[in-house]
C-alpha cells in the first residue's frame, strides 16, 4: 500500500513546516488529489489515522479535495472535464487530448497553531 508511504512523507513535510514556523500544533492538513493520481482516498485516510498520532501532527485532521480530470483538445483547443475516463473532446470528437489536471496528489495548505496564538489573551 503506497498510501502509507505517501502519508509518512506528507506528515514529515508538515512536521518540518510546524518546526520552521515555530508552531504549537497542526490543526488541518489539506491535500488535493485527482482520479489519475494513483491514490485511493479510503486507504489514504486509513493510513493517515494510523500514523498521525506518532508525529508532531497528532490531533490534525486531513481534508481531501478531489479535483476533476481535465484536458485540452489538441485539435480545437477546447478545455473540458473528462467524464467516465472518456478521453474524447466533446466539441470536435477528437481523441487528441492532453490531460491538464486530475493526475496529481499534492499538499495544498496547512493550518498551524502558533505559540503566540495559543497564549490566553
Amino acid at each position: 500500500m503506497h498510501e502509507a508511504s505517501l502519508v509518512r512523507s506528507l506528515l514529515s513535510q508538515v512536521s518540518n513546516l510546524l518546526l520552521e514556523h515555530n508552531g504549537e500544533s497542526v490543526e488541518i492538513i489539506r491535500v488535493e488529489m485527482g482520479p489519475l493520481s494513483g491514490v485511493e482516498r479510503l486507504l489514504l485516510e486509513i493510513a493517515f489515522e494510523q500514523q498521525v498520532h506518532d508525529t508532531l501532527c497528532r490531533g490534525a485532521t486531513l481534508q481531501v479535495e478531489e479535483v476533476p480530470l481535465s484536458a485540452v483538445c489538441r485539435d480545437c483547443g477546447d478545455e473540458f472535464d473528462i467524464e467516465r475516463f472518456r478521453f474524447v473532446c466533446p466539441s470536435c470528437n477528437s481523441t487528441r487530448v492532453r490531460v491538464t489536471g486530475g493526475d496529481e496528489f499534492r499538499l495544498l495548505d496547512v493550518d498551524i497553531q502558533t505559540k503566540e496564538e495559543a497564549l490566553p489573551r
